[in-house]
């Protein structure tokens, strides 16, 4: 088996090429991650991930999804590189979007009535559905689906794939999957 046909093995093992097809046929916005795997200690996701090029315009994307931001007046206590914490005192400092003046990262929260996490990097925001299994399910899918229609205001800020990665299972990556 040479090292392609391996990678595909892999990208393929927890779902055929029929169900993923399936599912980007359903899915208009959210695209299939297949995890790393190993040591990256990542998990399989449905995501999307919508560009945003200022902190005005990560305001109104939020306002838009109704996702509450808190924002700082000043810089809230940070972690200090090289200083140890215990996992609750490092818990105790707030995530800051980077590229903004002290706005919190989301985190869990809700678009609709769906529980969903939400990251920002400093180019996009980064949302999954809520999803308890490191697999992704028809639950899971389902979820997705219910988002949906709260982002097709922001279809033109999509960006597909989320991340440049193979690892993201829709046709801009691997084209069979839109045939058949």
């Amino acid at each position: 088996m040479t090292t392609g046909e391996r990678k595909l093995a892999y990208l393929f093992q927890e779902h055929s090429i029929e169900e993923v097809r399936a599912w980007n046929r359903r899915l208009k916005y959210f695209r299939y991650f297949r995890a790393y795997g190993g040591h990256a200690n990542d998990r399989d996701s449905l995501d999307v991930a919508i560009a945003w090029g200022g902190e005005e315009e990560l305001q109104t994307i939020f306002r838009q999804l109704e996702i509450e931001v808190v924002a700082h007046s000043t810089i809230p206590p940070q972690p200090v590189a090289g200083v140890s914490y215990s996992r609750a005192e490092y818990e105790t400092f707030p995530a800051l979007i980077p590229g903004t003046r002290w706005l919190e990262q989301p985190g869990h929260t809700r678009i609709g009535e769906s529980p969903v996490f939400v990251w920002c990097l400093k180019d996009r925001i980064m949302i999954s559905p809520k999803n308890d299994s490191p697999d992704v399910e028809e639950s899971t899918v389902a979820a997705a689906e219910a988002i949906e229609p709260h982002l097709t205001v922001l279809a033109d800020r999509i960006i597909d794939p989320p991340r440049d990665t193979d690892h993201y299972l829709c046709v801009a990556k691997h084209p069979p999957l839109g045939s058949g």
